[in-house]
């Protein structure tokens, strides 16, 4: 009967040390995964700045890496663009650095226009999903952020290459300088340029013209900057390059000869005679004094209406192109943007 009764102790015995053993490995699991987890990294991917981009743009987006407490390992970063659309041509995106130690960042560079297979190449207008994967030593986490290319159509700008030289001139003088027609998405075209107002108002104002490479009409763009030249005219006085002697002196010498055959006629000639040569003499004087001032030098102007000269200023005309669509220069339209060339009378 004692060996019976002893019976439920041992079972309570048993069954006490399974529970302890059943907590001991539940404490041990818990443990693990909590250093597992300890041993992980965050990702987080933040929306791209800008969120929309023209052909051509660029855009780009901040990664932040955050290690978990112990964490040692290096992460490798790489970057994907997809689209819901079949066919396109998607950006491209790059991450720098490639390799992160979290806690740390990186960036998600997108680039709209690029070259492939040795071709360059431009991004369909649409919406793209640009997902970033980044690899650790044990675990893989990913975020994601949405970029849209704009559908614009081509498009071009003027800028100056080159300013006005010389930019202070006497009226009468000009100056010449390089305007540059810039494509924008891979423009096509032939632009003619135009200057679309000039600052101060003058009476008799500078004039500018444009000259064209090969005689053509317009700058002929295809996809790549082309340059044009432009002269602005003053109107004054022409220009002296070389010392101008007066002609007064030599119309002088021209009726000489006939004088002093006159004088010699008269001399030997009889009363009646001295009296026709000296009238004739008289003659010849006169014919000298008129052309004395048919001989000298005139104050002419390069101005075809003799309407004056360019006043004393400094000069501004703001320049603007037109294509054989009707399409302006981009950059025209606001006065903080449009190029311009001076140049100064004084």
């Amino acid at each position: 009967m004692s060996r019976f009764s002893s019976l439920p102790s041992i079972r309570r015995f048993h069954t006490g040390r399974a529970g302890i053993l059943l907590f001991c490995l539940a404490i041990a699991f818990m443990t693990l995964l909590a250093s597992a987890s300890a041993q992980d990294f965050t990702l987080t991917m933040a929306q791209f700045d800008p969120f929309a981009v023209e052909p051509g743009g660029t855009s780009s987006s901040n990664v932040t890496l955050v290690a978990g407490t112990g964490f040692t390992g290096t992460v490798s970063l790489s970057c994907q663009v997809t689209s819901s659309v079949t066919g396109v041509t998607p950006p491209q995106c790059t991450m720098s650095p490639q390799t992160v130690q979290p806690s740390g960042s990186a960036t998600a560079n997108i680039v709209t226009s690029y070259t492939l297979n040795g071709q360059p190449v431009t991004a369909t207008a649409g919406a793209y999903t640009v997902i970033v994967t980044g690899t650790g030593p044990s675990t893989t986490h990913q975020g994601s952020q949405t970029i849209t290319v704009l559908a614009l159509n081509p498009e071009f700008t003027i800028t100056v290459q080159s300013a006005v030289l010389p930019s202070s001139v006497h009226a009468g003088s000009g100056g010449i300088g390089t305007i540059s027609v810039n494509p924008i998405f891979g423009y096509q075209g032939t632009v003619t340029l135009s200057c679309a107002s000039i600052t101060p108002l003058v009476t008799v104002p500078p004039a500018c013209q444009f000259t064209y490479p090969s005689g053509s009409s317009g700058v002929v763009v295809n996809g790549a900057p082309a340059t044009a030249q432009v002269s602005i005219i003053t109107f004054g006085p022409i220009p002296i390059t070389t010392v101008a002697h007066s002609r007064s002196f030599y119309a002088l010498w021209l009726p000489l000869p006939l004088l002093l055959f006159t004088g010699f006629r008269a001399a030997v000639g009889g009363k009646r005679s001295r009296k026709a040569w000296g009238v004739l003499s008289l003659f010849i004087l006169g014919g000298a004094l008129l052309l004395v001032p048919a001989c000298s030098s005139s104050n002419n102007t390069n101005n075809p209406n003799n309407s004056g000269n360019t006043p004393n200023d400094t000069y501004t005309f703001t320049l603007m192109g037109v294509d054989q669509s009707g399409n302006t220069s981009t950059n025209t339209g606001t006065a903080n943007q449009a190029p311009t060339v001076t140049i100064t009378v004084d």
